[in-house]
């Protein structure tokens, strides 16, 4: 297994002698968690209201192994530089053995004392205490899917949003995102793109019963909307940065429209709609979001 960590979007290796040799690591497998219950006046005992998430805590200890007092400063150094207060987010990147990449946004929260007592000459055992404010582990190359007219099957899992050129009058396809696999969390699109002309355009995950439904609106030719789905954000807004959230109606899921994994979804199978009219070979729908899991 390979470590690094990602500053200002460089990567710096913490596991072939650079800086450091990674050691040891602790707090990267099941995500924390908690459960919600409550209890009445005459109930004995409680009921169970389901959990939450909570922050992850995670531990490295590295090695710096040094060739010469001077080097060992250097390496010291560049080690403190890479872990200072301010590097926010701090991505921390596993690649597995099996070439699966795992990723976690992290701060630096302690233990980086470099006490004397860990240093023999040019060697030095230093722990690293991180913090992870959403606890679960991404796979930072995106996924997307993009919907064509006609129910087609043109639709199709990609690393990156490409334009599509369709051309009737009507989208009306569901596709089946295929979001199953081992220890696989819930996913919320960091960006669902409708470009336009479409009018009455909806979005709706028929595995989970939520829609994004922008009935009675038209989006312009050369027009798009951009939905962020994820926790914290839940904007809509245009490709002038103007705030569309009053497009959508009130009976839509913006707070919870996300990719359910098994058990949630079963298998995993999300069959996503898309919808609307008045659309020409301009019109292009598709979702972008990160695959999710509960650790590694």
């Amino acid at each position: 297994m390979d470590l690094d960590v990602i500053v200002g979007g460089i990567i710096y290796s913490l596991s072939d002698g650079t800086y450091c040799q990674h050691l040891s690591h602790d707090g990267v497998g099941m995500m924390p968690s908690h459960r919600l219950r409550q209890r009445g006046p005459m109930q004995h005992g409680e009921t169970d209201l389901g959990f939450r998430g909570d922050p992850r805590i995670v531990q490295l200890a590295l090695l710096i192994e040094g060739t010469s007092p001077s080097n060992y400063w250097t390496r010291r150094t560049a080690l403190l530089n890479l872990f200072k207060p301010g590097n926010d987010p701090l991505k921390l990147r596993f690649t597995l053995d099996n070439g699966d990449v795992r990723q976690l946004d992290c701060e630096y929260i302690g233990n980086m004392s470099l006490g004397s007592r860990e240093k023999m000459r040019y060697t030095h055992a230093v722990g690293v205490m991180l913090s992870a404010a959403k606890p679960a582990f991404y796979d930072p190359t995106g996924k997307s899917v993009v919907f064509a007219l006609g129910g087609g099957g043109a639709a199709f899992e990609i690393p990156m949003a490409i334009p599509l050129d369709i051309g009737a009058s009507t989208l009306d396809q569901t596709v089946v995102i295929d979001y199953s696999g081992a220890a696989r969390w819930l996913a919320y699109p960091y960006r669902i793109r409708i470009v336009g002309p479409i009018t009455d355009a909806i979005v709706t995950n028929l595995a989970t019963d939520e829609k994004l439904d922008f009935d009675g609106v038209t989006i312009g030719a050369g027009v798009y909307y951009d939905i962020d789905c994820r926790y914290g954000y839940k904007t809509i807004v245009d490709d002038g940065d103007t705030n569309k959230i009053a497009d959508l109606t009130n009976d839509s899921d913006l707070a919870t429209w996300h990719l359910g994994a098994d058990p949630d979804v079963t298998g995993g199978l999300n069959g996503v709609q898309v919808s609307g009219s008045s659309v020409t070979a301009a019109t292009q729908v598709y979702i972008h979001w990160f695959d999710k899991f509960v650790g590694i």
